[in-house]
């Protein structure tokens, strides 16, 4: 092949081989541009926030939570700042490292630290994770120093809820803390809040949708090491909304302190004897274990703690509630952070258990201050008038049982005035077996026993009111004649709390309305529904109320107010926890005061005032206190008289 032949083919080839190449390069430049464009231009928007969760760590920003106020304002629930500490596992990288170096600076106990590392094994490594709140400023300098070796670590300004009354409020407001695994899985948003704190139970729990608020969002800068630089805010949380309580946090503290010391007075606890005391006594110890600074010396000369029960006080005119003490109770402050051990156990241990809600949740026998509910029902069921009289004689006998009197030798011939003033047990076996227990039980539902109220309190007791469909349900056998006979003077199967007697107690005083409590404060005069109860035998009830302690058998005429008050009246309930038995009887153990603690009777009492324009009623429960007219009465005088005054002076 000639010398311009070869060249000639080897231009053809070249050429080929370069368009092809051209060609190949000019795809590939094309394609480079096209995805340019997407990357640049149609993209935009996504890459951007792609590279936005690299460089910005968004949060959810928690609101304020409402506070919650008494009558006058005076705070019962409200926030302080605070200062949190997180950790994010993916900038801290080594967390079992970054968690020893700060127990080293700060205190972290082994429980803190296991369920750190817990959360941090099983949930999303980008989610920070609480360590502690409430660091102190010593501990907040100490890791401002070394922040910049503690990668992942960080620390903010956050509010934290605080209760100033302590425990004069524990079991009304209740307590908030920090969320938990079951509430998340019911509300998934809830995840995305990891510090928020919810109420547990009280008006925290019942109101935590109103109190909660709603939260806002926020970016947050961060460099590669997780450091956070600048704060970026989208949206700002809404505040939950505040709340008046009707309460009256003097009233609380004085019905607290008068209720704890029952009859008797507190000892000096340096003394020797006392000492002594506590040291030889293992409930003792538990009670001052628990947080209790006061003791007392009971009438025969013994230790005691602190009495155990229950006050509430209604303003009958709108049904709010003044005054709701149960003792003993607890400090709702030590919730708010995480829970030591030691507190959980302490409060647990107690033997009188602070954590139950007495008025609400604690159900009690109403003794002698059912009474009225009989006298009504019979009264209204023209089963007897005023004027009908029965004969005590300290006893009565129904087939092969004997039914007594508290009275031994009996009471004589009374009517149901007369039996109410002396609380004459074998009056009411006769009117109650004529009357029958469906009749009792329908007036009883009628002035708010054995119903919840409805208050802002979750966990109230319904209580029992019997009768024949109740005991074939619940017990499978029919109703006897001799339970009603129990059952007319409020023990047997009858169980009510405190806050449905002190509901009771203001139908009966207001004689038109069926009084509904409130811990809300009430604006401007609520509309009740009619109570529809006979106003003759109202009348003739409340007599016999008045009898009680204006009269000269009164059973509890020693405890009246002072008649520029207004007088009160009321009754009186003593309820038998345990027969005395024959050993005890041998043993010359006779008195309630001599028996163990647990086996003595409750107190109670219920009563209003002032007697002619009634405005405030009141219920006192005393937790094996005795007598209901030695113990319960006083304590419900002295709490009247400091509500009539406070009125007054208002």
């Amino acid at each position: 092949m000639s010398k311009k032949v070869k060249q000639k083919e080897t231009r053809r080839v070249t050429g080929r081989r370069t368009f092809l190449l051209g060609s190949g390069m000019l795809l590939v430049t094309s394609f480079l541009s096209g995805r340019l464009y997407q990357l640049q231009v149609a993209q935009n928007n996504r890459y951007k926030r792609l590279s936005d969760r690299n460089q910005f760590d968004h949060r959810v920003v928690p609101p304020r939570r409402g506070r919650l106020v008494d009558r006058e304002m005076r705070l019962l629930a409200g926030n302080a700042e605070s200062y949190l500490l997180h950790i994010t596992p993916l900038y801290a990288g080594d967390v079992d490292k970054a968690l020893a170096q700060l127990a080293s600076l700060i205190d972290l106990n082994e429980d803190v630290i296991a369920q750190v590392l817990e959360k941090a094994r099983k949930g999303p490594s980008f989610r920070p994770i609480l360590i502690r709140e409430s660091l102190t400023q010593r501990e907040l300098s100490r890791l401002a120093i070394r922040s910049a070796y503690l990668p992942g670590v960080t620390f903010e300004k956050s509010l934290r809820r605080i209760y100033p009354q302590g425990a004069l409020t524990g079991h009304v407001t209740g307590y908030v803390s920090p969320l938990t695994s079951r509430e998340i899985e019911q509300d998934r948003s809830l995840g995305e809040l990891p510090d928020l704190a919810t109420g547990k139970i009280g008006v925290e729990y019942a109101l935590e949708p109103e109190l909660r608020g709603l939260p806002g969002a926020e970016r947050v800068e961060v460099n590669a090491r997780g450091r956070p630089i600048r704060v970026f805010r989208d949206f700002e949380p809404e505040s939950g909304g505040d709340v008046r309580l009707a309460l009256d946090i003097g009233l609380q503290q004085h019905v607290t302190e008068i209720l704890r010391r029952g009859k008797s007075d507190p000892v000096d606890m340096s003394a020797p004897e006392v000492q002594r005391a506590i040291a030889g006594n293992r409930e003792l110890k538990q009670h001052l274990a628990s947080g209790e600074n006061m003791l007392l010396r009971d009438e025969i000369g013994k230790i005691t703690p602190p009495e155990s029960g229950a006050v509430v006080v209604i303003d009958i005119t709108n049904g709010e509630i003044l005054s709701m003490v149960s003792s003993p109770t607890y400090d709702p402050n030590i919730f708010t952070d995480r829970l030591l051990t030691r507190d959980w156990r302490r409060l647990n241990e107690h033997p009188r258990n602070p954590l139950l809600n007495r008025v609400t949740a604690g159900l009690y026998a109403p003794g002698s201050t059912f009474k009225m509910v009989v006298a009504l029902a019979a009264l209204e069921a023209g089963i007897i008038t005023e004027g009908t009289r029965h004969f005590c004689n300290g006893s009565m006998e129904l087939g092969n049982a004997t039914f007594h009197c508290w009275l031994e030798d009996g009471h004589g011939t009374v009517n149901v005035v007369s039996a109410l003033e002396r609380s004459c047990d074998v009056y009411f076996y006769e009117v109650a077996l004529k009357t029958g227990i469906q009749r009792i039980k329908d007036m009883a539902n009628r002035l708010g026993l054995g119903d919840v109220t409805g208050i802002d309190i979750p966990g109230e007791k319904q209580g029992i009111i019997p009768n024949h469909e109740w005991k074939l349900a619940t017990h499978g056998v029919v109703w006897t004649p001799g339970e009603t006979v129990v059952a007319s003077i409020g023990q047997g199967y009858v169980l009510t709390t405190p806050l449905q007697l002190a509901v009771m107690t203001a139908r009966l005083a207001s004689g038109t309305k069926a009084v509904t409590p409130s811990l809300r404060a009430v604006a401007g005069e609520p509309e009740f529904a009619p109570l529809n109860i006979s106003p003759v035998a109202l009348r003739i009830v409340r007599k016999g109320m008045f009898k009680v302690m204006h009269g000269s058998l009164g059973t509890a005429r020693a405890h009246n107010l002072p008649t520029g008050l207004g007088g009160m009246a009321g009754k009186t309930g003593t309820v038998q926890v345990k027969r005395i038995t024959k050993e005890q009887r041998e043993a010359g153990i006779t008195k309630n005061i001599e028996r163990p603690w647990k086996e003595r009777d409750h107190a109670l009492f219920v009563g209003y005032a002032p007697v002619q324009n009634p405005r405030y009623a009141v219920a006192v429960v005393v937790e094996h206190g005795g007598s209901g007219s030695s113990m319960a009465a006083p304590i419900a005088k002295a709490t009247l008289q400091r509500v009539l005054e406070i009125r007054d002076r208002a």
